[in-house]
């Protein structure tokens, strides 16, 4: 039971507004989060001109905490890259292979012969990042989890799997504050740790803008796939940070409107 579970795991001042149809129209498809559907939520919170601009639908879901999934993996990589467990985004990464065996089921990206952090980050390779926290240790783990004000900061499920549907949990509204902390890096971490991070995340870069980004999946407690999308969009008129996150029932349709869902958004809006 507890092998299946953790398989799901893996897949693994401001003016508050909300979306009309007119907003709906102007996506490029009918894919969209709307305001009264419990199951989804979308906050974007821009940074224009010094002020700030935030939307959000369905504010409650906003507000609830749930678990990041595989969008711990920003929080984690900075952690590793502060303490200076990975120095650049091209040092070579392992993990212990008798503690994460090659499970069958694996996908192919988890099954390389080799990963840094930029494709360990892009694969979420869940044994790298489970190595990764072990590495860190639980005393520096909870340190920076702390200084951060990551979600409700509780790691005391288990110091490698505490972000797959266990003790840690984290509200998109949460997540838009870490993303923006991090981001003007208010936590004073080593820049050059920020900055890499950053190279990491970048997902899309036209003459437009640049958008920043991080997915997360798992199978949560009522049987159904939580899918997040979260990260931040540079362009001409500033930055703008998002978190998404919905329900679905089954994993592949999941991820085919997780990122076409964030990206109407991120359209509607005028960013990208």
């Amino acid at each position: 039971m507890r092998k299946n579970l953790l398989r799901f795991s893996f897949l693994a001042l401001a003016t508050v507004s909300t979306f009309t149809s007119a907003h709906v129209n102007e996506a490029q498809n009918d894919t969209m989060c709307v305001e009264g559907d419990s199951s989804c939520t979308f906050v974007l919170l821009s940074e224009i001109d010094k002020a700030q601009h935030e939307t959000i639908i369905n504010n409650k879901r906003a507000q609830m905490p749930l678990s990041p999934f595989s969008t711990f993996k920003v929080a984690n990589s900075l952690i590793a890259l502060d303490k200076g467990i990975i120095k650049d985004a091209k040092q070579t990464l392992s993990f212990d292979k008798e503690k994460y065996p090659v499970q069958p089921w694996w996908p192919k990206v988890w099954q390389l012969p080799q990963y840094n952090l930029s494709t360990a980050f892009k694969f979420s390779m869940v044994a790298i990042y489970r190595q990764l926290a072990t590495d860190i240790g639980k005393k520096d783990m909870q340190s920076y989890i702390n200084k951060m004000h990551y979600g409700n900061q509780d790691i005391s499920s288990g110091l490698d799997d505490f972000w797959l549907n266990k003790s840690m949990k984290i509200s998109a509204k949460e997540q838009i504050k870490f993303l923006q902390d991090f981001y003007h890096n208010a936590y004073q971490f080593n820049k050059q740790a920020v900055n890499t991070l950053k190279e990491v995340m970048l997902v899309d870069d036209n003459e437009n803008y640049k958008l920043y980004a991080k997915t997360g999946a798992g199978k949560v407690n009522d049987g159904s796939m939580l899918g997040w999308y979260i990260g931040f969009v540079e362009n001409a008129q500033g930055v703008h940070f998002f978190a998404f996150n919905f329900n679905k029932a089954s994993y592949p349709e999941m991820k085919a409107l997780r990122k076409k869902v964030a990206y109407n958004h991120l359209k509607a809006a005028g960013i990208i």
